[in-house]
């Protein structure tokens, strides 16, 4: 199989977690990244065992000084035969090393230059410091889904970085098609409080309709206590409802008037949990999970990240795939893509990169001689 983006080259200016998940995801579609590294440290989470082989496995690490000019050269050595450009430094950076789009539009036309930040790159937000759990308070996504009640040092999931990443994914994949069209590159601009606001769309829709009303909070979906352990039941729909309160032995439910509708369900939701608590905490797990999904309610036992890992359905999926470690130790299982194509597999391009591992390999295919590499190393530009 010749996957998709077999032949694009990528630059990956990026580190941490929305950067290089996008850039994951490129090179599992064929793409060769080149993942610029700084000299002697490298990405922030080199040190994060689990975290870094996840997001930079497949990629080639190489490593420059883009504050001496050497180390400037080779980057735009590498910028002319490179198709797509990724930053996610704080606004203002990039154009501080000479590294904006307006720097560098018009050397490289075809260039796709994307840029990550928490707010932007223009607005009166744009240079507020900004993290996942920065981003989703200032959104109003804590609010939504953090009780005040609820211990403040628990941060809740981190999805805004991984989003931000697929978003910037996205936009790379539609400009890349663009291109095809006009020859032209493009700038793209993904915020992550934009993408926590379209993981928000249908709250912010409610809102402008004048509806308060939290998904979050429906008393039909949530987690109940079985005998032996939590289970997760939907059950909005009024086939649904019906189908639960007959599962577990409440049929008179059904025909309760403070329970007729879903608008009466929402008045009473106290009196209709602790009615469906009651019955759940009677059944084990296993049992209401196999009952409820027979008659068509998603449900499901709250399974640890182990349980659903051996999962033989997992298994099957092919989702997980082995690579290479770094230090040539054990192969590591990491996940692969989230979608397959029907022709073939889509992996990882190769293992886990060591800092700066391809930097010689790189340059040389860039036309400079092992002599000029040692001159750039002993300058301190690679």
């Amino acid at each position: 199989m010749s996957k998709p983006l077999a032949g694009i080259k990528v630059v990956d200016l990026t580190h941490a977690l929305a950067g290089p998940f996008c850039t994951h995801h490129l090179q599992l579609l064929g793409a060769d990244v080149l993942k610029v590294e700084a000299l002697g440290v490298g990405d922030d989470f080199r040190d994060r065992p689990g975290v870094f082989p996840a997001l930079n496995a497949g990629k080639r690490s190489i490593t420059l000084n883009l504050k001496t000019q050497d180390g400037f050269e080779v980057l735009r050595r590498l910028l002319a035969e490179a198709d797509v450009l990724i930053e996610n430094y704080r606004p203002g950076v990039a154009k501080k090393l000479g590294l904006d789009w307006g720097s560098l539009h018009d050397s490289y036309p075809r260039l796709i230059y994307c840029s990550i930040s928490g707010y932007g790159q223009e607005g009166p937000l744009r240079d507020v410091p900004a993290i996942e759990w920065a981003v989703q308070a200032m959104s109003g996504m804590t609010a939504s889904y953090v009780s005040p009640e609820a211990d403040h040092r628990q941060l809740g999931v981190g999805v805004l970085d991984s989003f931000s990443g697929y978003v910037a994914f996205s936009a790379i994949m539609a400009a890349l098609l663009k291109r095809h069209h006009t020859g032209e590159g493009e700038r793209l601009d993904v915020a992550m409080l934009d993408a926590a606001l379209t993981l928000m769309s249908g709250a912010v829709s409610s809102h402008f309709v004048g509806s308060e009303e939290r998904l979050s909070m429906r008393p039909t979906m949530a987690r109940f206590p079985a005998q032996d352990r939590t289970l997760f039941i939907a059950a909005l729909h009024p086939k649904w409802f019906e189908s639960l309160c007959r599962i577990i032995a409440a049929p008179e439910l059904i025909t309760d008037p403070r329970f007729a509708d879903h608008a009466a369900r929402q008045r009473n939701a106290d009196a209709l949990t602790a009615e469906l608590e009651a019955r759940t905490a009677t059944r084990p797990a296993a049992d209401l999970e196999r009952d409820l999904v027979k008659a068509g309610l998603p449900a499901s036992i709250v399974r640890t990240l182990p349980e659903i890992l051996a999962h033989p359905h997992v298994q099957q999926r092919g989702v997980l795939q082995q690579v290479p470690s770094a230090d040539g130790g054990e192969p590591l299982t990491l996940v692969g893509s989230a979608f397959q194509f029907s022709d073939g597999e889509l992996g990882f391009q190769g293992g886990v990169p060591a800092l700066g591992q391809h930097t010689e390999q790189t340059l040389a295919e860039l036309g400079y001689t092992a002599a000029e590499i040692e001159q750039l190393r002993e300058r301190r530009a690679i």
